[in-house]
């Protein structure tokens, strides 16, 4: 009868923790990160003979930078670079923080990514890069004397120290989006018109070209990002990649850039298509997997629910965090994550009976795996059949768990045989 309560219970816990993949958040509470910045408001037709000379011997270029080792450097980055006929050169930065900012990686815990806007002396910016192995690409935009006014005195404005502060978001609002809207108002709209009518891919994609230098960061960067990122985008969404919002720019003036920071023979670009990460998902699966697998054929019994515990251990805390982004911070692309049925803190529960198992019952652990094995089951059934509704692209961690999941149940039960022979 005990038994029967405990495998109930479990069970129940396990429902409560899928209905994580309902969000708490509503509709109305999405912070929609509008970046489109009010430019008209800086134009003036009516330009003095004077001003209009030195504005129209300006120029201002759209800077591309390649990608940098860190991982947050991994997309690059695009900075609006201006030249005066003084010869200062001012580079102006969105999407900049500092770790030592106060309350930095509390307010980024929670979804709150108060970056800022920069400028700072083209010189330093360029030696900067060239330091850290990164290449620089410039275009000069086609912009008339008042456009160019219109641009440099926005971005004064938004980098001086009253007005430098905004709220960052990976995909809509980072330092290539700010640039893309400050293009699209000077050209009227008809830029962002132009990109919109060209088909993209989603999110989710696009980064996997950025991301794919590390086959575990993708996974894990996947299994916390939800179907968010996996809509339905245009060529106008793809430009939150640098190299992107460059081409496109490219493309619709019919321009050519230069390399004015050249380090193309060191460094590795993105791959040019998106990347898919079931191969290393499988892999990875299988290793975890097969451990507890050949264990429990040798008979290392204890060694094998030691291995299992540790790792629904991992798995747990990182369920822990997917379960406190998606409703207690405003990081929105975990909001609605199908991967906290299968991949949350429950597991730290499925790791103590594992090292329970090691000198007790083990039929619960194994009762317990199999549970997770039907809500993958279960998950896969309803994304086949309704495609639309479980969107999200998680196959690839979908691979990992249900090999882990199947493994511990094989090598649970595997074990339990053996020991009733041999009592």
């Amino acid at each position: 009868m005990s038994k029967r309560f405990a495998l109930v219970s479990l069970m129940c816990l396990f429902a409560l923790f899928c209905l994580g993949a309902v969000s708490l958040k509503s509709n109305e509470s999405v912070n929609s990160f509008d970046s489109i910045p009010m430019l008209s408001t800086y134009y003036d037709e009516t330009l003095p003979e004077s001003e209009a000379a030195f504005y129209d011997q300006c120029t201002v270029s759209l800077l591309t930078l390649s990608k940098g080792d860190a991982l947050y450097s991994w997309f690059g980055h695009a900075g609006i670079l201006v030249e005066a006929p003084n010869g200062l050169s001012v580079v102006y930065d969105y999407g900049t923080f500092s770790f030592s900012e106060d309350d930095f990686f509390l307010n980024f815990a929670f979804g709150r990514l108060w970056f800022c806007c920069y400028s700072t002396f083209a010189r330093y910016e360029l030696a900067n890069a060239d330091a850290e192995g990164r290449s620089v690409s410039k275009v000069v935009l086609p912009l008339t004397a008042e456009q160019k006014k219109a641009v440099i005195s926005f971005l004064d404005v938004n980098s001086d120290r009253d007005h430098r502060t905004y709220l960052y978001h990976h995909y809509n609002d980072n330092c290539a989006t700010r640039l893309r809207d400050i293009i699209d108002c000077t050209t009227g709209g008809d830029f962002q018109a132009w990109a919109k009518a060209q088909p993209g891919q989603s999110y989710r994609k696009q980064a996997s070209r950025a991301l794919s230098q590390n086959r575990f960061v993708l996974w894990a960067l996947n299994l916390l990002q939800s179907g968010n990122i996996d809509k339905s985008a245009t060529l106008w969404d793809e430009m939150f990649l640098p190299e992107i919002l460059e081409k496109a720019v490219l493309d619709y003036y019919g321009l050519e850039s230069s390399l004015i920071v050249d380090n193309e023979g060191s460094y590795k670009h993105s791959p040019g298509k998106a990347q898919s990460n079931i191969g290393f998902s499988i892999v990875f699966g299988l290793v975890l997997g097969y451990t507890v697998i050949v264990l429990s054929l040798f008979r290392k019994r204890k060694a094998m629910y030691i291995v299992s515990g540790v790792v629904d251990v991992i798995f747990g805390l990182v369920g822990t965090v997917l379960f406190f982004m998606m409703f207690f911070t405003n990081h929105d692309v975990t909001w609605l994550n199908e991967n906290v049925l299968f991949v949350n803190p429950f597991l730290i529960v499925l790791a103590v009976f594992a090292f329970l198992s090691v000198k007790k019952d083990r039929v619960v652990f194994e009762k317990t795996n199999l549970v997770g094995l039907c809500i993958i089951a279960a998950l896969v059934v309803l994304k086949l059949v309704f495609g639309r509704v479980f969107s999200q692209q998680n196959w690839d961690i979908i691979s990992t768990m249900v090999i882990w999941y199947g493994c511990c149940f094989a090598a649970s039960r595997l074990s339990n045989r053996k020991n009733t022979k041999k009592n």
